[in-house]
């Protein structure tokens, strides 16, 4: 049985997208490190560059492997029932959701998304968890179309079959 990732795959976009997003923060650490060295043992100026510059090496090699573990762990299915996502390597979660719990499935992207050509297909239930973890991240505009239209087909469907209404 071919799953919902092998029809509607994540683009590898999704890799640098995560990566260059946090990048701006491991820059602004390393930053913040140089300083407070630089000032509580007053190092040369070199020294703080060099510093600098193998911080971010070190962190760039870190973030490019947790992305690509995080990219490679990363599964969802759109099954009989139930809408499958899994997400995380180092601290893996699971979210199962029934149909009949989906309130709405709707497409956006941020900045980021727009510069690669991302886009996340999100599901909302009536908890508070939904909105920030029941989300697919880092499909091309074609397959959040077609990962959209299949969720709101089951959700339709599941509704169908419990009001008995067409």
């Amino acid at each position: 049985m071919v799953t919902t990732i092998e029809q509607y795959p994540l683009h590898r976009n999704k890799i640098m997208k995560k990566f260059l997003g946090s990048m701006l923060s491991w820059i602004i650490f390393s930053m913040l490190i140089c300083v407070v060295l630089a000032l509580m043992f007053q190092f040369q100026f070199v020294s703080v560059v060099l510093l600098f510059f193998g911080l971010l090496i070190l962190f760039a090699a870190w973030q490019w492997f947790y992305e690509n573990k995080y990219f490679d762990a990363y599964f969802y299915n759109v099954d009989n029932d139930f809408l499958i996502i899994k997400k995380g390597w180092i601290t893996p979660r699971e979210i199962v959701l029934p149909y009949e719990k989906l309130q709405d499935v709707y497409m956006d992207q941020d900045i980021l998304d727009r510069i690669f050509g991302l886009w996340d297909v999100h599901v909302s239930t009536a908890t508070m968890m939904s909105g920030a973890s029941a989300h697919i991240d880092g499909v091309n505009g074609e397959n959040a179309n077609k990962i959209r239209n299949l969720l709101l087909e089951k959700v339709r469907g599941k509704q169908k079959r419990v009001t008995g209404y067409d």
